[in-house]
């Protein structure tokens, strides 16, 4: 950050969400939302310490030198396409989120916290609800197979189960409604991770 000043950076997500839930475990997992004409020299300047990957989204994924189990998502702004409007600042990255409690971000440079979903909220309420429910069908990604909706059903399911929160009557009828997705759990657990099921029983109740 000192060597590319004009470069914002927020972390957002899970980081954020478990300080907001009184979660003191440490992370292995950042996501990192950077935005500025020096993002892609930034971006390079971590090869040089780790190890460059891909994340299923397809955005950078840095492993530090010392460590093959923590890593951070460095994620351009520009780049978040999750079906909606193209972004522009990080107000827009948030409001295309999964859930509000994931929704939260904090501007690394200013210390400005930015919350346009109510996230602090719900996640001090642990409720799951999600951002928004008019997310087109279509892959979740240009040269995948999976439908963005089917991956949002199975991260919803995961974080309110992982995470014990209580889902909100939108978000319920939403998961209700969408019951057939459960049938792609091997595809979604190929790509992305074994998902925790244990709210389904609820879900379907």
């Amino acid at each position: 950050m000192r060597t590319f000043k004009d470069v914002r950076v927020y972390i957002a997500g899970g980081v954020v969400r478990n300080v907001l839930m009184g979660n003191c475990t440490a992370p292995k997992d950042f996501d990192f939302f950077l935005q500025g004409g020096a993002v892609a020299s930034m971006v390079e300047c971590f090869s040089r310490c780790g190890s460059l990957q891909t994340t299923p989204y397809g955005s950078p994924r840095w492993y530090p030198s010392a460590s093959e189990q923590t890593y951070a998502d460095l994620i351009p702004v520009m780049d978040f396409k999750p079906g909606l409007w193209p972004c522009e600042d990080i107000i827009d990255v948030l409001n295309q989120f999964d859930f509000t409690a994931n929704a939260v971000a904090y501007d690394l440079r200013t210390g400005e916290v930015i919350d346009p979903q109510n996230g602090a909220r719900d996640a001090a309420r642990s409720t799951m609800k999600m951002v928004r429910f008019d997310y087109p069908e279509g892959p979740y990604l240009s040269s995948a197979s999976l439908d963005r909706n089917i991956v949002l059903w199975f991260r919803v399911i995961h974080y309110a189960s992982s995470l014990d929160l209580t889902i909100e009557p939108l978000t319920m009828s939403w998961l209700r409604a969408r019951a057939d997705y459960r049938a792609k759990l091997d595809e979604f657990t190929h790509l992305f991770f074994q998902p925790d099921l244990r709210v389904l029983e609820t879900v379907f109740g």
